[in-house]
């Protein structure tokens, strides 16, 4: 048996460092319709909901972190609703799609577009998995 104590870990906020900030408000906030969790020119806090909801983070390059997201090796998975009407509105409203929503064998109907600073953002919604997925969830 381990006598090694484990971190308690109440929250994880991705946050990436970036110059766009005006760009990714307008893309979180205004486009996909995230709320504002903190708001200062050096950060930019968003989250999915009410307080306690998960939250992203975008900051302005500073010496704890001076290096700017180079756009590659990113993605964040959004669960939604229904995909195809996320597709439609946000196709409607200009965002950039990189591809179609389609059927995953591994149980979602996703298409994917990206955000100013280059995340790749999956958007999803649940649907069955195919039987050489189905025991893969836990």
């Amino acid at each position: 048996m381990s006598t090694q104590s484990t971190t308690s870990i109440r929250s994880i906020v991705p946050i990436v460092t970036t110059k766009l900030m005006r760009e990714t408000r307008a893309f979180y906030v205004d486009l996909l319709g995230m709320s504002v969790s903190y708001d200062h020119e050096h950060y930019l806090g968003v989250r999915a909901g009410a307080e306690g909801s998960p939250e992203l983070g975008f900051m302005l390059p500073d010496p704890d972190a001076q290096d700017v997201f180079n756009g590659k090796g990113i993605t964040y998975a959004f669960r939604v609703d229904d995909a195809d009407k996320e597709h439609a509105r946000l196709k409607r409203a200009g965002a950039t799609i990189l591809r179609e929503p389609k059927d995953e064998p591994w149980g979602a109907r996703a298409f994917i577009l990206r955000d100013p600073n280059g995340v790749t953002l999956y958007l999803s919604h649940p649907i069955p998995a195919a039987l050489e997925f189905q025991s893969s969830a836990k």
